[in-house]
């Protein structure tokens, strides 16, 4: 079992996250004991403020001393704070990512058991075809070894969400790579990613498209049209996702957490979807 979800924004500042909820899913997730967790962008709030790494690492002991692999992506938040030179919030990254995305990498990839195979892209640099990342990314694809079952693409931008949101920077050239390519790959494809503070579900052309951003950032209303899986009805959607892996199947789970809720009734599961291997 392994978890994805983003935008946790750790900072001391409780005006721009709700740190409650932000802690309430760390030590939830904590408590399920996951082999890795994927953390898909805005780590914390501004990159360039070593402080707000510190919380990150304050707040997350538990995760330490279970050592339990924790994998990053780069968000917006990570270059808050370097407008002109980029390296110093660079550095306060890789510092927090290490040693799994050891310096000068943007973007990597990890192999979960023997049949998932994660890409980690940064949204924030250019995905276009002839770029180096979009070389790395095709590469990764095309030499995947034979026994993986299933693709986890990960990146800060999410290729497919509500449309009131428009795109950021190339994370629409993912979706446009794989409408061409999923339907021949052996693997099945899953893309996580997160910026908008809410959950959402989708699927297209055979490739299952998710927002998770639900870490404690403030939270955006999601529209829930234009084909959008989960239905919900809550507007505020602070959660996680389970991702189980078993035989030739991939299961996710959405674990969300009621910061407002009177009754108890903290935690919930209200989606669930299931992506079966190819035969």
């Amino acid at each position: 079992m392994f978890v994805v979800y983003g935008d946790t924004r750790f900072s001391k500042r409780d005006d721009i996250v709700n740190a409650v909820a932000r802690r309430a899913l760390v030590n939830k997730i904590a408590s399920e004991r996951p082999a890795a967790i994927f953390i898909g962008g805005d780590l914390v709030y501004q990159g360039s403020n070593p402080d707000d790494y510190e919380t990150y690492k304050s707040e997350t002991v538990e995760w330490s001393e279970q050592k339990t692999p924790v994998f990053l992506a780069l968000g917006n938040h990570e270059f808050t704070g370097c407008p002109q030179d980029v390296t110093p919030c660079l550095k306060n990254w890789w510092q927090a990512a290490d040693p799994y995305a050891p310096r000068p990498n943007r973007w990597y990839s990890v192999t979960v058991g023997s049949t998932a195979l994660v890409l980690i892209l940064d949204s924030d640099s250019a995905l276009k075809p002839g770029s180096e990342q979009r070389e790395w990314f095709e590469r990764q694809i095309s030499a995947a070894d034979p026994r993986i079952q299933f693709l986890l693409i990960m990146l800060h931008y999410p290729p497919v969400r509500d449309p009131f949101y428009p795109s950021m920077r190339d994370e629409k050239e993912v979706e446009r790579y794989l409408s061409g390519k999923a339907g021949s790959l052996h693997a099945r494809v899953v893309v996580v990613g997160s910026h908008v503070h809410n959950y959402e579900r989708y699927k297209r052309g055979g490739v299952t498209y998710l927002v998770s951003g639900g870490g404690g950032a403030k939270p955006v209303p999601a529209v829930r049209m234009f084909g959008e899986l989960s239905r919900l009805t809550t507007a505020v959607n602070f959660h996680y996702l389970r991702f189980v892996l078993q035989n030739d199947r991939l299961t996710g789970t959405m674990v969300r957490f009621e910061a407002d809720d009177a009754k108890g009734k903290r935690w919930t599961e209200p989606d669930r979807f299931e992506v079966r291997a190819r035969n």
